[in-house]
This record gives C-alpha cells, structure tokens and sequence, in this order.
C-alpha cells in the first residue's frame, strides 16, 4: 500500500472531523500512486488561519475589488482602484522588486483604506500572510503595551517588521489634543518600516497626508515611503474624491 507523503502525515482526528465528503474527511485527496493534494477544506482551513491571525475584522473581510465603487467616481480615484488592483494582481513578482510598497495618499473617504484591504484579503486567498495595523488604535495599544511591559512591545514590533505583507492604515492620522504626530509615533514608525525598507518587505500605507506632508512631518520616513512606492503611488486631493459625503 502507498504510503501518504509526510507533509500530510500530521492531519490529527480534529483535522479529519473539519473535512468534508469530497476527501472522505482525510484532508487530502489521491492524485496518483504516490501524490496528494490538500482538499479544498483543508485550503479554506489555512485562509481562516490567515485571517484570524491578520487582524482584520470580520467586516473588513468583506472589501474587495469587486465592491469598491468606481462609477462616477473622479479619475482620480478610478487610478487609484486601478494602481491597487494592479498591484495585487502582480504581487508574485512586486514582492522581489525594490519599489515594492502601495502608498496611496490623501483625501478621507476616497476609499483608500478600501483599497487597501482588497490588497491584503486577495493575498490571503492566495496564502500569503497579512497583518493589518490601524494608526490610532495600534499606536494606542503600543502605548498601554510599553506603560505595562516595556519587554512585550519588542514582540509586537518584530510582528510588524517581519509580516510577510503590512497593511498599515491611516499612517499619522491626528488623534488626541495634538493635530502632529507624538514623537512616540514617529518612533515607532521610523523602526518599523525603516526595517521593511532595509529588507524589500512589501507593504501597503495609506494616509490622509500628501507626500510633501509626510516629508515635513519626517524626512526619513517620508523619503522611504516615497522611494519604495515608485509605479505604486497614487494621491487623491479635493472633497470631490470623498465618497462619504456624495
């Protein structure tokens, strides 16, 4: 009798209840003497994983290319849509470039968050991990971390630097009394994507400031975000480009 290869040898009795008739609840199917394949249920298996560990809520699961609306929306946005679909569709061979980033800029509620997300939920479906963090409420939760346990906000970095794609949402959005980013933030930012700009790590950044804003609020970190986003830049300015208030 064949044996079954060794990467599947693993599939415990929790893996096989999860199955499904079409592999005979083994989560893998028989492609020839000596080859296997895993089952669809065992794929759907490894994108919930994905998800779960992305930080993307359920609701942001739902955003796509498919939904995000583009008629009669301003040209501007329309390039937009097509810079991030084209990103996504081409990322097998982006993620090995030198300007490797999607950095779409400007106007709230132009979408580019949106956008931003049917990136990372398209390479999930193709089993790539993804971690989105939220500006405000990832820098909120980094302060609470370093005010506890200055060690834990060490592990939480290394998630961020070392995502095999970062989404990173609302870059230096104003929040509390101050409009300018805390020096905490700038910080934690430079360290972070200074890391994923040293090693040709593909990333998403979306933020309400233009390029010339994101220089004035720091050099270094603008300049990288710039030059690793050559071919994939795209900004939108004007309440024109904000769908929430059409």
């Amino acid at each position: 009798m064949n044996s079954v290869p060794s990467t599947f040898q693993n599939l415990n009795t929790t893996d096989r209840r999860n199955g499904c008739p079409e592999c005979d609840f083994q989560g893998y199917i028989k492609t020839g003497p000596n080859t296997v394949r895993l089952c669809r249920c065992r794929e759907q298996g490894r994108i919930e994983k994905l998800f779960e560990c992305s930080r993307i809520s359920p609701a942001f699961r739902m955003k796509n290319f498919d939904n995000f609306e583009t008629e009669n929306r301003p040209a501007t946005v329309q390039a937009m849509a097509r810079a991030a679909r084209n990103y996504a569709d081409n990322f097998a061979e982006l993620k090995t470039k030198v300007n490797n980033w999607l950095v779409l800029l400007g106007e709230p509620g132009s979408g580019k968050t949106h956008l931003s997300l049917a990136v990372g939920n398209q390479l999930i479906n193709e089993f790539i991990s993804v971690l989105y963090f939220q500006h405000v409420e990832g820098i909120s939760e980094l302060m609470t971390i370093l005010k506890k346990d200055e060690e834990s906000i060490g592990e939480k970095l290394s998630e961020m630097k070392r995502a095999d794609f970062l989404i990173w949402d609302d870059l230096f959005k104003p929040w509390g009394e101050s409009k300018q980013p805390k020096s905490f933030e700038i910080r934690i930012a430079f360290e972070v994507l200074n890391f994923r700009y040293l090693n040709l790590m593909p990333t998403a950044i979306n933020s309400e400031h233009l390029p010339d804003e994101l220089l004035m609020i720091d050099r270094a970190i603008g300049s990288r975000i710039l030059e690793r986003s050559k071919g994939h830049l795209a900004t939108v300015s004007g309440i024109e480009n904000n769908y929430r208030l059409l």
